[in-house]
């Protein structure tokens, strides 16, 4: 069978058709450029920026909302009670003004308690612990405590030690008293970010109170000679091999403007704070690699935008060299977000 040649044959007005093919071509070839150019500028553009003021904001104004408020008077000192059962006694004459002198009148004791992973979060104060050698690791908590006292907004000074009480359900003697370290914050107390230290200024007791039905109420004991953040806890411990942690989050989001914790499944009141973040990498993670494999854990991504919590929460088991990518995530309000956290196990 014979192959025919095709070729194209011009007319009489040759000249005329070349230029409309050459016309044709030249505005097919521009609109392939451009279009290409445009493809490339919208891979290449920056995505919008998400509010990281806006995260800050929210966790300060949390941590005034928890704030607690009562008056005691200055020369006979006494007891004050938080609304979740955390009393603070005072003896007389505890209080000394800016110059070193003791105050008389009226006082205010400010007051917040933390007792839940849901009230850590919504205030990020998550329990993380730095150990003399510098190392962060996870903590048990007791309880978490903001205690100052002003007189007419003026902040005091202790002249004494004054005593906690803590309610507990069972005591726990690996637990002592931490301070929280605000590392150089030059804010006021509420706007810094805090890790804890242990204080070393004796350990705690079992006490029991009476409680709201008439009950007797098991309490930690102990003795606090200092304002400021205040936390009951103990070390977590676990002897299996450790690992380090990263964790993938949503396109636009990073260490400005959201968060990442680790809920310890089985301890109601251990949540750590992945407060490292690698701008190259873009993954959040924990100091060490002090995380134990096969450790059963959510994962908890949260940040705040228009006013809606922007959340995810995943269950993992660690592995080595675990990098955990969060997915799909949730808008919802904050009682939304309380109650999934506090349904964790």
């Amino acid at each position: 069978m014979k192959t025919r040649n095709t070729t194209i044959v011009l007319s009489n007005n040759s000249k005329n058709v070349k230029t409309m093919i050459l016309s044709y071509l030249l505005l097919v070839f521009t609109i392939i450029f451009f279009g290409s150019c445009n493809n490339d500028d919208s891979e290449m553009s920056i995505p919008p920026s998400i509010n990281g003021l806006e995260v800050t904001a929210k966790i300060i104004q949390n941590r005034e909302d928890a704030k607690q408020t009562r008056t005691l008077d200055a020369i006979a000192g006494g007891e004050v009670q938080g609304d979740e059962g955390t009393i603070l006694f005072f003896p007389p004459n505890s209080f000394l003004d800016q110059n070193g002198d003791p105050v008389t009148g009226n006082v205010t004791i400010e007051l917040i308690e933390i007792y839940d992973k849901a009230k850590m979060l919504l205030t990020k104060m998550p329990t993380n612990g730095r150990r003399p050698n510098g190392d962060i690791e996870t903590l048990v908590s007791g309880g978490e405590f903001y205690i100052n006292a002003t007189q007419q907004e003026e902040k005091l000074e202790l002249a004494n030690a004054f005593q906690i009480l803590a309610p507990t359900d069972e005591f726990d003697d690996q637990m002592v008293l931490f301070n929280g370290q605000n590392d150089d914050c030059t804010e006021d107390d509420l706007e810094c970010d805090v890790v804890w230290e242990e204080q070393g200024q004796g350990g705690l007791e079992p006490m029991q109170r009476e409680g709201p039905n008439g009950t007797g109420v098991t309490v930690y004991g102990g003795f606090i000679s200092n304002f400021g953040w205040t936390n009951i806890d103990r070390w977590y411990n676990d002897s299996r091999p450790k690992t380090i942690l990263y964790v993938d989050v949503p396109e636009g989001f990073d260490d400005t403007n959201s968060n990442v914790y680790v809920s310890y499944d089985g301890e109601p009141t251990a949540l750590a704070l992945l407060d490292i973040y690698n701008t190259q990498t873009e993954l959040f993670s924990e100091h060490y690699g002090l995380i134990p494999i096969g450790l059963e854990v959510h994962i908890i991504f949260v940040s705040i935008q228009n006013g809606e919590y922007i959340y995810a929460i995943q269950a993992a088991t660690i592995e080595e060299d675990h990098l955990e990518v969060i997915g799909s995530t949730s808008t919802g309000t904050e009682a939304e977000l309380v109650a999934l956290i506090n349904a964790l196990p």
